[in-house]
């Protein structure tokens, strides 16, 4: 994985983190689950690429 990948997979995650936040704070449980899968996911293939 270049680093550039890493790169835009890293603000991937900070978005998604942030809407996350905005999710709870609003009472979107759903939307914030999904948000949580994604967020899993992109932290798996930072990690294991």
């Amino acid at each position: 994985m270049t680093r550039e990948t890493k790169l835009e997979i890293i603000k991937r995650l900070e978005d998604l983190v942030s809407f996350q936040k905005d999710c709870l704070s609003a009472g979107y449980w759903e939307e914030y689950d999904k948000a949580e899968n994604e967020r899993k996911r992109l932290e798996e293939e930072l990690v294991y690429e």
